[in-house]
């Protein structure tokens, strides 16, 4: 487990550098191509050892999954991938739904604990919910929230076909992502 936890550990960290003030300190140090060069290797390098660590860890009992946890997360996922879809596409849910994409991790997190029993996926699943909660503090706290201009309603219509298939794909191919039939 302990893989996992560097992961974590490298891709938490430099996920945090943009709520602290310390990217602005970095981008003036290196320039702006350099920091996302830099970030994103250092969050593929924490994200490969998360997968990888996750996949190596023994199955630990550690609580038993609520019995509506399954059928929660059932319900819940295309909701959580609609909003992180929406978070990267241009459209109104984002004016009535602040920071989308936290909040889509909070809900996969959460969805997630309540249907798993296992410690390192109580790990994982804990860690993320917890940072998303504490990225959406951050940015309230540091006034870095910027509300989202309306676009045409197609936009809206779109994000929400894409999260739905993307919400079908994962589903389908659960057992390849996280070694988890759900079928």
């Amino acid at each position: 487990m302990w893989i996992m936890f560097l992961g974590l550990v490298l891709f938490f960290g430099i996920h945090l550098v943009p709520s602290t003030g310390i990217r602005s300190t970095l981008v003036n140090r290196f320039g702006e191509d350099p920091y996302k060069g830099i970030f994103s290797l250092v969050s593929l390098a924490g994200f490969v050892l998360i997968v990888y660590g996750f996949s190596q860890t023994e199955f630990i009992a550690f609580m038993d999954p609520q019995p509506w946890g399954r059928t929660a997360a059932f319900w819940i996922m295309p909701v959580a991938i609609i909003l992180l879809v929406a978070s990267n596409t241009p459209n109104n849910l984002k004016r009535f739904v602040r920071h989308p994409m936290l909040i889509g991790i909070t809900l996969w997190s959460a969805s997630h604990l309540a249907a798993n029993g296992d410690l390192v996926s109580t790990v994982l699943f804990a860690v993320f919910g917890t940072f998303a909660l504490l990225d959406i503090f951050l940015v309230e706290q540091g006034g870095r929230y910027q509300p989202a201009k309306p676009v045409s309603p197609g936009w809206d219509l779109l994000t929400i076909v894409v999260g739905l298939l993307l919400a079908g794909l994962v589903f389908y191919f659960h057992d390849y992502l996280s070694g988890v039939p759900l079928r």
